[in-house]
Parts: structure tokens; C-alpha cells; sequence
């Protein structure tokens, strides 16, 4: 997923020093913009992370066809994941998420109940997300929480609260609650002032 993860994850990277020939990078949520624009989540990574990490090649992602029409960006993306994966629910080993002040995590909003209903659909198109650009595509609840492993990124004093509602109080009214990994583990990087709240 996008926002402050590109850059937490390239400085992670960065540091360790891996070898990150074998890996696939895929997008929890992708906004539905050409992939060129700023907005675009494979832009912040292909202009942060690539340029830092020439180890990485753009061919080790898997974006979004954002030419086509919104359900059928989803639908492909979908398809292509269980190409890759060889399976009708692929199992991630890892997947980093962010989460807003609002508990999104994905492109799984506040009262969307039917974004966390789908059960279906492992990737959905979202045309009217209360946070700009309006129109993405998202994983879904059954595709997330099949992964191996989740882990959160969380910073910042404004998600303190959000934080606790979400891991010590499972709120769900917050999408972000909803996370739980089904035979995987689930994972909270929280900085001091996100966790100032927590017990």
C-alpha cells in the first residue's frame, strides 16, 4: 500500500541491504489515475524506491492497468494475482499496511459496510472513496487476511486514538479492525506518539 509506507519501506531496504531479486511487489490499493501521476501509488514507488534501490526492477511489480474501465481495472489485477499465484486465494507472505485517522486501511472505508462485506471478489473497484481521488481499486477482507503475515506502519500523534480503538478495543466500525489474519500473524510498528495511547 501506498502513503508513508514507500518511504518507510525504502529506508528499510535501504538499511538491510537484502537481496530482493526474487521479489514480487503487489498494491493493497491502487488509485485509479494513469500510473504516471502523482497520485498513482506505483508512481511513489517507482520515483522514491527504484531510484534508491536500483536492485529493484519495475518489472517486480504488478501494477494496476489504469487505462481501463474502473470494475474491469479490478477484475484484471485480480486475475492476474491468481496467474501469478496459481491458486483462487493466494497467500502473501507479507503484506504492509497503512491506516488513516479514520481507521482505513486499504481502501476500506467508514461506513462502506459492503467493501468489508465482499466475499466474493478478492480485488474491488471503489468509486466513491471519501478520501480524493474518488475512484481506486482495493484488496478485499478474504484476500488480506489470507496472508502469512500482516504488519501495520503507523505513525504520528493523529492516529493515537485510532490505534487504540483498532488493537486493544477492535472497534469495528474501523475497516482496519476487521484485519485478522486467518493461519498468519498480525503485526502493529507503531512510532511513540501513534502508540502513546496504548495499555
Amino acid at each position: 500500500t501506498g502513503g508513508s509506507l514507500v518511504s518507510f519501506l525504502t529506508r528499510t531496504l535501504v538499511a538491510l541491504q537484502l537481496d530482493t531479486s526474487r521479489w514480487q511487489f503487489f498494491f493493497c490499493d491502487e488509485r485509479y489515475v494513469p500510473n504516471d501521476h502523482s497520485d498513482s501509488t506505483f508512481n511513489a514507488y517507482k520515483t522514491q524506491m527504484l531510484q534508491k534501490l536500483p536492485n529493484i526492477q519495475e518489472s517486480q511489480f504488478l501494477k494496476a492497468d489504469t487505462a481501463l474501465p474502473l470494475d474491469e481495472c479490478a477484475q484484471v489485477y485480480e486475475t492476474e494475482l491468481k496467474r501469478i499465484f496459481g491458486n483462487e486465494l493466494p497467500e502473501f507472505d507479507m503484506l504492509l499496511l497503512g491506516m488513516g485517522p479514520d481507521g482505513h486501511t486499504c481502501s476500506l472505508f467508514p461506513g462502506q459496510p459492503s467493501s468489508l462485506a465482499e466475499k466474493q471478489r478478492l480485488i474491488i473497484p471503489i468509486s466513491d472513496s471519501p478520501k480524493p481521488p474518488p475512484q481506486r481499486i482495493t484488496f478485499t477482507l478474504p484476500l488480506v487476511n489470507n496472508a502469512r503475515h500482516v504488519i501495520f506502519v503507523v505513525t504520528g500523534a493523529n492516529k493515537s486514538a485510532v490505534v487504540k480503538r483498532v488493537f486493544e478495543q477492535r472497534d469495528e466500525e474501523l475497516p482496519a479492525s476487521w484485519i485478522e489474519p486467518t493461519h498468519g500473524e498480525l503485526t502493529l510498528i507503531a512510532d511513540a506518539d501513534a502508540a502513546d495511547t496504548l495499555s
